[in-house]
């Protein structure tokens, strides 16, 4: 995960910055000086582009929380990799995961294609290929928000976080900005200064809880099979393929 804190703190940093700058908007009558050709000049920073910097926030906080679980996801893929698992190490829900990727490729009418897709499935059990997936196994472009996250905590098997309560927001500001539903300004003007700083601030500790909880499965290795049978409790069908 050393990886993943490296580039959160980053984007943190780069957020951070941007938020310095964003304060010294949050006054009346701003001008920008700068010298050219040896003459000071001025320029005034209207209301307008303000609130035209206000919005820009949002495709910040987005990014910031896109990367920050996607990169973490794909942590999770690498270690699997990483230790050689096949199949059948995996735990129930990894291996779902991996049957539903291929699953999705078995979607023509050709008997022939799904014949050789299923042969390639089984073939891959049964020799016990090492299992490789990948940042095209996670369908999260443009959708990260709390609730998809605890789903994806659901799909995988980390431990759920509970907060995130700003994050559906900002996903729907970012989405109408990046689709053009909306411009900067009319997005910008319904929001102050201090109110970005609070879904900064919640941002921050909704992604720092959410990679600590990742962490935390990746050195309980979460990732493989928990013998049920040790326990002498009923083991799932899947344990079994």
């Amino acid at each position: 995960m050393n990886s993943v804190d490296s580039d959160f703190n980053k984007r943190k940093d780069e957020v951070n910055e941007y938020f310095s700058f964003l304060e010294k908007l949050n006054n009346d009558n701003i001008k920008l000086t700068y010298i050219k050709e040896n003459i000071t000049e001025e320029f005034i920073i209207s209301t307008k582009l303000q609130r035209i910097f206000i919005a820009n926030t949002f495709l910040l906080l987005y990014n910031l929380v896109e990367s920050t679980i996607r990169n973490s996801i794909i942590t999770i893929y690498n270690k699997i990799e990483d230790d050689e698992l096949t199949y059948q190490d995996l735990s129930v829900k990894i291996k779902q995961i991996w049957l539903h990727k291929y699953s999705k490729r078995i979607t023509s009418s050709n008997e022939e294609k799904i014949e050789k897709d299923l042969k390639k499935i089984i073939s891959e059990i049964i020799t016990q290929e090492i299992i490789v997936l990948t940042k095209d196994d996670i369908n999260i472009s443009g959708n990260i928000y709390a609730d998809t996250i605890r789903n994806l905590a659901t799909q995988i098997g980390f431990e759920k976080s509970s907060n995130g309560r700003h994050l559906e927001e900002i996903k729907d500001k970012r989405n109408r900005l990046a689709h053009g539903e909306h411009t900067f300004h009319d997005i910008g003007k319904d929001f102050t200064y201090n109110d970005l700083i609070t879904y900064k601030e919640t941002t921050f500790i909704h992604l720092e809880d959410v990679i600590d909880k990742i962490k935390n499965f990746i050195d309980d290795e979460k990732y493989k099979i928990q013998r049920c049978w040790a326990l002498n409790e009923p083991a799932s069908p899947f344990e079994y393929f």
